[in-house]
């Protein structure tokens, strides 16, 4: 018989069968789950998790102790995705350095941003889309991409809990052009799966602000109320004039599922439009990545090790990987320590996926700050091609803010 359970009852050795919230709402790749450490419990404290559900009377079995280790094991080595052949990055356009796009990236994403919540604010006062605004921001957002698309990632990063439905469209319709890019696509074709993105969540102006922000998880009512979002931005979609097809798509399909577990209609794989899977993708990394109200956001490397598990169920396996290579193994502004003991914060990505360019800040085997300096590791002539990354480092347990070493804050 399953019953339903506090944390407070949850014990290292049970065995959660399924969680009372959503696949998203938890930090774990599946909904079962046997629990090792208490760490494991806070860890769902932390996420709001309130209840769960177990199997009556199941045996307790004994969990092993928890090691503290000095550092936190590396990620998923996406050994599968990351391999000699596709290590390698080709641009499409010529590269240009971070300290040059960044001042102008600020200014493209602001833009975007304001107009953003013009499309909002016009679609709540029952206003009808302006498209020509909303294309114009996306073609200033995919120039600055084409130029460094690490300069708008890491601008993504600086939100506010508040405005986090604007910050989201943009950072959707970011995601979307870069990994477009990263496929291929030609620009028409780009520009209008990134409208789509900037418009995903435009019915959610119709849901009441009590349930998009509420700090617990939501009843069977409200997730019904919040799933209609997907319908009112279909039907706002439909009376817009100049909506590309693949715009209207991403909108519509965005929280369909490969295998079938999404809404509205439970589509499965190649009935989904690609947009569609794609979107599906970029929604959930940034949702994941970005701090809300009720939850403080994750990391990105974590994101990107459950979107992994994920590829093998609710996303496309083949667009899961191409989207971990656009965004890179470690992408900007991840704390990474090197072979030599040396803590950096990835500053951007390089030709090599796994060797970007860093800005060192820590030295672990002297324990003392160093000077910063920039090193780029794919280089192989002394200026940084002699160290590499061996794992990804918590900037909270390290008490660094990448972004302000990076002097973005």
């Amino acid at each position: 018989m399953i019953k339903k359970v506090t944390l407070e009852e949850l014990q290292p050795g049970m065995h959660i069968e399924r969680f009372a919230c959503g696949w998203l709402d938890h930090p774990f790749v599946f909904n079962r789950k046997r629990i090792k450490t208490q760490d494991e419990i806070e860890r769902l404290k932390d996420w709001g998790v309130t209840h769960v559900y177990i199997e009556d009377n199941q045996s307790h079995e004994p969990a092993p102790v928890r090691v503290e280790q000095e550092n936190p094991p590396p990620p998923v080595a996406f050994e599968h995705i990351i391999t000699p052949q596709t290590a390698r990055v080709d641009r499409e356009i010529r590269h240009i350095p971070i300290r040059h796009e960044i001042v102008r990236a600020e200014k493209v994403r602001h833009r975007a941003s304001l107009a953003a919540k013009n499309i909002l604010a016009n679609v709540q006062a029952g206003k009808k889309i302006q498209t020509r605004e909303a294309k114009a921001a996306i073609s200033e957002l995919d120039n600055s991409i084409c130029h460094n698309k690490d300069a708008l990632f890491l601008l993504m990063r600086l939100r506010k809990k508040d405005e986090y439905t604007f910050d989201h469209s943009v950072s959707v319709g970011v995601l979307l052009l870069a990994f477009c890019r990263a496929m291929g696509f030609d620009q028409e074709t780009t520009r209008a799966i990134g409208l789509g993105g900037l418009l995903h969540d435009v019915g959610k102006m119709a849901v009441p602000l009590a349930i998009l922000n509420k700090p617990s998880a939501l009843n069977d009512e409200e997730f019904k109320t919040i799933q209609q979002h997907v319908i009112c931005c279909k039907e706002i979609l439909a009376t817009t004039h100049n909506i590309p097809l693949p715009a209207a798509q991403i909108a519509m399909e965005h929280h369909e599922r490969f295998d079938g577990t999404g809404y509205p209609h439970g589509l499965t794989g190649g009935g989904i439009s690609l947009g569609g899977q794609m979107a599906a993708i970029t929604d959930v990394f940034d949702a994941l990545t970005s701090d809300r109200c009720y939850r403080n956001g994750i990391d990105q490397v974590e994101v990107l090790r459950k979107l992994y598990g994920w590829s093998r169920s609710h996303f496309n396996e083949t667009l899961v990987h191409r989207f971990i290579r656009c965004i890179g193994v470690y992408p900007a502004g991840t704390l990474v320590q090197l072979e030599s003991g040396m803590l950096a914060v990835v500053v951007e990505s390089t030709d090599n996926l796994l060797r970007p360019v860093v800005r060192l800040i820590y030295d672990t085997k002297h324990d003392w700050a160093i000077r910063q300096k920039d090193i780029d590791l794919s280089k192989s002539n002394g200026k940084g091609g002699g160290d590499r990354i061996i794992s990804y480092e918590s900037a909270k347990r390290w008490r660094i803010n990448p972004l302000k070493v990076l002097g973005i804050t």
